[in-house]
């Protein structure tokens, strides 16, 4: 039995997507503000703030999976459902977390998410920690039509990341979950090339067969942004306040060369990308 706790998200679906081509029943525990499912995955109600909720989804669980929200509570929820997996039967837990990710740090996001961290390798438990780069997927939200035409809007200047596709980091999962590795591991991974935004709106514009361009903002313009995309006041922050701590440079995304070799073949590019979602993104916008 494997049991997945995440939002619904373009992130979570693309991760999702690989687990469930993985043999075996498997649970999805909603976290954050999750509207939805997963595809061909049982749905335990009630989510991972519901206590109740969380122990039926780990009666008879072998592998957890846990995959962040921008949500404080939900990251509460998370952090006990790792306390409890051992005294449940778990035997591993996967989680997948971002580059940078502390419980001391000054950025809210990356605290939330080093503070699930912290509590997966006190499990006690074997465990796997993938820390990512940021995600392709996650360009949607900066994808706007005007009169003019389709543009990408963002706070991010001329700085560059080296974008990762979220299905990556799910055949990673897939692939750790087939061998039953064991062993504890903390690594990271990031896309094959650190690309701006104007490359992006370039790339972008190459596969959809329309010009884009890209149109930088100022952080309160973003913020206002997410708001009309339905982000709380609190996603607000602690995803603004993540991509400033981006552009400053204070996180370095890298791959190491473990998860390198658990993908087995290089990381998927953004021209594969957009070529595989730009119906996906033309819509978005």
């Amino acid at each position: 039995m494997l049991v997945l706790t995440a939002g619904t998200g373009r992130v979570v679906q693309a991760i999702a997507r690989e687990l469930a081509a993985l043999p075996g029943p498997k649970r999805f525990l909603p976290a954050g503000s999750a509207r939805g499912s997963v595809p061909g995955v049982e749905v335990v109600r009630g989510g991972v703030a519901d206590a109740a909720a969380r122990a039926r989804a780990l009666e008879g669980a072998h592998t957890l999976v846990i995959l962040p929200t921008f949500d404080p509570r939900a990251t509460e929820a998370q952090v006990t459902l790792a306390r409890s997996a051992a005294q449940a039967g778990v035997r591993r837990i996967l989680l997948g977390s971002l580059i940078g990710a502390d419980a001391r740090s000054p950025v809210c996001l990356l605290r939330w998410v080093g503070l699930i961290e912290r509590e997966v390798r006190a499990s006690g438990l074997p465990h796997s920690i993938l820390r990512s780069a940021p995600f392709m997927q996650n360009l949607a939200l900066f994808a706007r039509r005007y009169e003019s035409g389709l543009a990408v809007v963002g706070p991010f200047r001329d700085v560059g990341f080296p974008w990762l596709d979220a299905a990556d980091v799910g055949v990673i999962f897939a692939r750790l979950i087939e061998t039953e590795a064991a062993d504890n591991l903390v690594c990271q991974i990031s896309g094959p090339e650190s690309v701006n935004f104007e490359a992006v709106a370039r790339l972008l514009g190459d596969a959809v067969g329309e010009p884009v361009r890209y149109v930088d903002v100022c952080l309160p313009e973003a913020q206002g942004l997410l708001e009309a995309n339905g982000f709380s006041a609190a996603q607000v922050r602690a995803l603004t306040e993540y991509w400033d701590y981006l552009v400053c440079g204070f996180v370095k995304p890298a791959c190491c060369e473990t998860a390198a070799k658990l993908l087995g073949r290089p990381p998927r590019s953004l021209t594969q990308h957009f070529a595989i979602h730009a119906g996906e993104l033309r819509a978005a916008a």
